[in-house]
């Protein structure tokens, strides 16, 4: 049912150079909207928003991923629940790692110059590593079982020397679906009876400085629950999510920590 005020100024991203919302997030917009929220569009392109946040609410940004640079300026254009600072700190490795060591893959993050020697560790492990962005992964070429393969993952993604590099021991994950919890406040929402895994809850408390983030969380073959990647809650994409359901439980409870 709509309510009678928005209650949050929502941001997505338009068609570069249109007062269009990107067809990618288009259902987004309607649900945002069907839910008394404000929608303003922001084109990355010409670094512009079509309408202006209402002053009166807090705003939060839904869309693609940014670097710092971009998201900076979009901060600077109207403030954000989610400042630059963190941000970062959920959606780059580099903010996130350090701080749940205990309870993700072992890691190691270093320039793609010097990959090479943490690669080399883990392959005598067991043969296989997982190589990636400190934001994004490189899909199914991330698995590197040698030396070439590392070479040619470079070509192909076109790494450039002082690009950091998330290098992982690789671990044998069970049948069992990954899941992507959003947190708020240091709450932990799923879309499935199953609860956030108390063994990872530690994990919240470290990461409890964050505003919105998600945490992706798997299992061992030994059913052992580990964190796989940690992310911005603005740019994460919904996964196993409805959109609906997001903002009904999710963003809902970003209303109301955001009013108080």
């Amino acid at each position: 049912m709509k309510v009678a005020f928005p209650m949050l100024n929502v941001i997505l991203p338009s068609l570069p150079y249109q007062r269009l919302v990107d067809p990618m997030w288009q259902e987004e917009m309607d649900v945002a909207r069907q839910s008394g929220h404000l929608v303003c569009l922001f084109d990355a392109d010409q670094e512009k928003l079509y309408q202006q946040p209402n002053p009166e609410y807090a705003t939060l940004y839904r869309g693609w991923m940014l670097p710092a640079a971009e998201y900076q300026q979009l901060v600077d254009m109207t403030p954000l629940l989610v400042s630059t600072d963190l941000y970062l700190a959920s959606h780059q490795a580099t903010g996130w790692y350090d701080a749940i060591t205990p309870f993700t893959p072992q890691s190691n993050i270093v320039a793609a110059s010097a990959a090479q020697v943490a690669i080399d560790s883990f392959l005598m492990r067991n043969g296989r590593c997982f190589v990636k962005g400190t934001s994004k992964s490189f899909g199914s070429d991330s698995v590197i079982s040698s030396s070439l393969e590392f070479d040619a993952l470079l070509r192909k993604q076109e790494i450039a020397p002082e690009d950091l590099l998330l290098v992982r021991e690789f671990i044998e994950l069970s049948d069992q679906p990954e899941q992507r919890f959003f947190v708020v406040g240091n709450e932990a929402f799923g879309t499935k009876e199953t609860p956030f895994p108390e063994r990872l809850r530690p994990a919240l408390k470290a990461l409890a400085s964050r505003w919105f983030y998600t945490v992706d969380v798997a299992y061992t073959k030994m059913g052992q629950p580990i964190i796989i990647e940690v992310g911005d809650g603005q740019v994460s994409d919904t996964k196993e999510w409805n959109v609906a359901n997001l903002y009904s439980k999710v963003i809902s409870r970003l209303v109301e920590l955001a009013a108080a």
